[in-house]
């Protein structure tokens, strides 16, 4: 096969690929990301991640793109306009029964790729479910935003407390996609309270409360993007490559 992508496959070279196929399943969301980023960026971001790694030359070709599910569950961003999200349980139950028709195929073998940190608990539902139903099947669950490595590049503090339209997501999409960032409309910008906190009750820690994007910051981001470069979202980049590598290599 010349592609890396199922929906670039014929019916026929869809019924001779092996069980033991790694399938990568990307989600991702439509949701409003500050004034300098567009509201496809977490879908634009992941799609960057899965153009460049199936293009990878490598002996890791074990593998094949499912069709991205980016309309995701995104209610914490429903007060801004142009965010588009699915009701929780309904995100759940509809995900549940489309990866289900693959392991009713026999199989076995699944990496849930996400780029929206609002449906990480969504997913985890869905491969608790699924693999307690499926006994021999491997759900692996990789939200790209938290693999390790990326201290290397990011703040660590920009890392843990910017994780909405701030320095990481930016570079990333200044490399990706520099047409489609607003440079003039990047500013400075406030972190999660949570950076500065001393209660127990947080936002994003241990013991978290319930949010609203607006409860933690009016502008719609979390997180501080004027030090944001291109060459910081190569680094971020090639570090997600490297790490998605090593996951198709391990499960294969």
């Amino acid at each position: 096969m010349l592609t890396k992508f199922w929906s670039n496959l014929t019916s026929v070279e869809i019924k001779n690929i092996s069980s033991n196929k790694v399938l990568i399943f990307p989600f991702s969301s439509i949701e409003q990301h500050g004034k300098h980023l567009p509201v496809g960026t977490d879908k634009l971001i992941l799609e960057g991640i899965l153009d460049k790694f199936s293009k990878i030359p490598s002996k890791t070709s074990n593998f094949i793109i499912m069709p991205h599910i980016f309309l995701g569950s995104a209610s914490e961003h429903s007060s801004y306009s142009g965010t588009i999200s699915i009701n929780s349980s309904m995100y759940i139950d509809y995900i549940t029964e489309y990866v289900e028709q693959f392991c009713k195929k026999k199989f076995k073998k699944f990496i849930f790729l996400n780029s929206h940190g609002g449906q990480i608990s969504h997913l985890d539902i869905v491969a608790k479910e699924l693999k307690s139903k499926y006994k021999t099947i491997d759900i692996i669950k990789a939200n790209y935003s938290l693999f390790d490595g990326f201290d290397k590049v990011i703040n660590e503090n920009e890392l843990k407390f910017g994780y909405h339209g701030g320095e990481f997501e930016t570079s990333l999409m200044l490399y990706l996609y520099p047409l489609l960032v607003k440079k003039n409309l990047i500013k400075k910008n406030a972190l999660s309270p949570d950076f500065k906190s001393k209660s127990t009750i947080s936002y994003e820690k241990n013991i978290k409360r319930a949010w609203n994007t607006e409860d933690i910051n009016k502008s719609g981001i979390i997180g501080n993007p004027v030090g944001s470069s291109s060459l910081k979202g190569k680094k971020i980049l090639d570090i997600t490559l490297n790490t998605l590598k090593k996951i198709v290599m391990e499960l294969s």
